[in-house]
């Protein structure tokens, strides 16, 4: 008898191990590109945290594409801490309805939720622009989900996700110049660091997802550590901001505090341009009046009457 009891309760444990099973094999199905966008034919091209599948793509462009997402995936864990999320790459080959993403007349080009934890990405525009775009969608993701799955303050989450944009392109070089020559007077703050919040659903266009703002973030990653890109106070930013703007113009002009002669010599320039207009326009003026006019020609013979050569009437009548 107690064998039987101690083989009853194998067997609800090994069922209830089994329905357990048969449960997070489900979740996990809900969670794939082909449970979400049935319509098109789906590939598993890489399993794990970051899953990613391809629908219409050749298999070396989509192992590119999986490299790229790797590194950027490894930055991000390391930097910023672990997170989910399933990647849907699209090629032109795909049945995958583009539909309920165009915003009017626009294309089809990248979707991402941050509830459902998942990235559709069309890849037929330009193999270029999906290595730094996906950099820019993993870190919203990243950030998300290490704020309690709660929405990032904007506009610093997309400032971070420029940031890791940028690294992707090996551009941060470029931007720091960019944001040097036009930090030129100020070195207060600027921008409002949480004046809204993440989009929960969000598509965008990647071809005209480049800003320079990046920079802020890598000078404050060097200066802070690593720690601060999940600080959400907006006056820590801000602060941040003054210094880096600060650490700007001691770059560009060797001075830490705003450069007024700048702006002086720059309205003398102006103030001696206008000026130097305004008087060559009187010049112009004056010369043209000075010129002489041309002669007037000799009136016809007897058209006209000159009255000093007429006889006086009073003197006629007097001869007479």
């Amino acid at each position: 008898m107690r064998i039987w009891r101690q083989l009853t309760v194998v067997a609800l444990v090994l069922g209830a191990m089994t329905l357990a099973s048969l449960g997070a094999a489900s979740a996990d199905a809900s969670d794939t590109c082909a449970f979400r966008f049935p319509e098109a034919s789906w590939s598993i091209v890489a399993v794990g945290p970051i899953s990613i599948e391809e629908s219409g793509l050749a298999p070396e462009m989509a192992v590119r594409f999986a490299d790229e997402i790797g590194i950027a995936e490894e930055w991000l864990v390391d930097e910023i801490g672990p997170f989910e999320v399933t990647v849907c790459l699209v090629g032109t080959d795909s049945l995958f309805d583009a539909d309920p993403y165009r915003e009017g007349s626009q294309r089809f080009h990248i979707a991402s939720d941050l509830e459902e934890q998942f990235v559709v990405m069309n890849t037929d525009r330009s193999v270029g622009f999906v290595a730094p775009a996906m950099a820019f969608a993993l870190t919203q993701h990243a950030l998300h989900q290490n704020n309690g799955d709660a929405a990032f303050p904007e506009p610093l989450a997309s400032t971070i996700g420029h940031w890791y944009r940028a690294r992707m392109l090996d551009r941060l070089p470029y931007y720091h110049n960019d944001e040097m020559t036009s930090n030129l007077f100020d070195t207060e703050s600027r921008i409002d660091w949480t004046a809204g919040e993440q989009e929960i659903f969000r598509t965008w266009n990647p071809e005209r997802n480049f800003r320079s703002i990046g920079d802020l973030v890598d000078f404050a990653a060097r200066t802070r550590g690593m720690d601060i890109l999940l600080v959400t106070d907006g006056a820590v930013w801000a602060e941040i901001e003054g210094d880096w703007r600060t650490a700007l113009r001691v770059e560009l002009t060797g001075r830490s505090t705003p450069t007024t002669g700048w702006k002086m010599g720059i309205a003398i320039v102006v103030t001696i341009l206008v000026t130097g207009t305004a008087v060559a326009t009187i010049s112009i003026v004056q010369q043209r009046r000075a010129k002489k006019r041309p002669p007037t020609d000799a009136p016809i013979p007897g058209f006209f009457v000159d009255p000093s050569t007429e006889p006086d009437a009073g003197s006629v009548g007097e001869s007479s």
